[in-house]
């Protein structure tokens, strides 16, 4: 069996660095490691390019750009997710029998999730998906479940403010998170790849690097600084009220926080339920504390 050429779509966001350093760090595993690019932002991509990835440039909706790829990585973001299944059209024309749609984060086959207005594009991306399968043999699909990502919860998008000290969450302090390292999240998404593909063509591994309380993560926050941090814990009927009123006003952005704040702090709401595939893969994932102190040594 042929090794696999990858393309990266979408690697110009968070997660599109630890990829493509992951994969090169994997190369003898791959053909070929790529990211497609607009033309006019080629330039974005030119410590990829230098450290040996190559850069096709195209557009993500035609054919011609996934021609001689296998395996296909979608990194898109919230405003551009809309286009997968367009993107995953053209994949199959082009003879792409592996794709990866941008999720990285909660199991959203369940619960509210279902209906969060935060995960509607990814329902829909998953459906296509689903509806695709049955008609081509072929093709392939893999879900990669890691919960929220450390370096997310770091940010006031996620409630925790590093520079004033504060941490503001909508729901109860024991309420559980799963969350992963980006690092992890990469190696997770390219050890994935090598590993068996399943006889429903559709795959799924549940990779979380643990699982914290937000008042023990903001805890933890607090011992790796030295600081404390003032911590507001505000009922969660809040953030459904301010996601509708962000709706109201048209402001998507709005919409998309306060709906992603509101599930995280549902109590009744398992980001990624057990069990847990972990062991389906050659390493531990970092755990809390020394993540953090990384990521605050970096800072520094």
């Amino acid at each position: 069996m042929d090794a696999p050429a990858v393309l990266i779509i979408g690697a110009g966001g968070y997660l599109g660095g630890p990829i493509w350093k992951e994969l090169l760090h994997q190369k003898s595993h791959f053909s070929r490691v790529a990211i497609l690019a607009d033309e006019s932002k080629v330039d974005k991509f030119s410590e990829a390019k230098a450290s040996g990835v190559e850069i096709i440039v195209g557009s993500f909706t035609d054919p011609a750009s996934f021609k001689g790829f296998n395996t296909v990585l979608s990194l898109l973001g919230n405003h551009a997710m809309k286009y997968q299944p367009a993107i995953i059209d053209a994949c199959i024309k082009a003879g792409v029998t592996d794709f990866y749609p941008s999720e990285y984060g909660s199991d959203i086959s369940q619960g509210d999730y279902l209906t969060n207005r935060y995960f509607r594009d990814k329902h829909v991306t998953r459906q296509h998906l689903r509806s695709t399968v049955t008609l081509i043999p072929s093709f392939n699909y893999t879900l990669i479940m890691v919960g929220g990502f450390v370096e997310f919860a770091l940010m006031p998008f996620f409630g925790t403010d590093t520079e004033n000290k504060t941490f503001t969450f909508y729901g109860p302090s024991e309420k559980a998170e799963p969350l992963t390292a980006v690092a992890d999240v990469a190696r997770y998404v390219v050890e994935s790849i090598s590993l068996p593909k399943s006889p429903t063509q559709e795959r799924e591994f549940r990779v979380p690097g643990g699982l914290y309380k937000w008042g023990d993560f903001i805890d933890e926050v607090e011992k790796v600084q030295g600081v404390k941090y003032t911590r507001e814990f505000l009922p969660r009927q809040e953030a459904l009220d301010k996601a509708r009123e962000c709706e109201g006003k048209g402001d998507v952005d709005g919409e998309l926080l306060f709906s992603l704040k509101a599930i995280m702090g549902d109590p009744e709401a398992q980001g990624v339920p057990q069990p847990w595939d972990n062991a389906k893969f050659g390493f531990e994932p970092e755990r809390l504390g020394k993540t953090l102190e990384r990521i605050f040594a970096g800072r520094k």
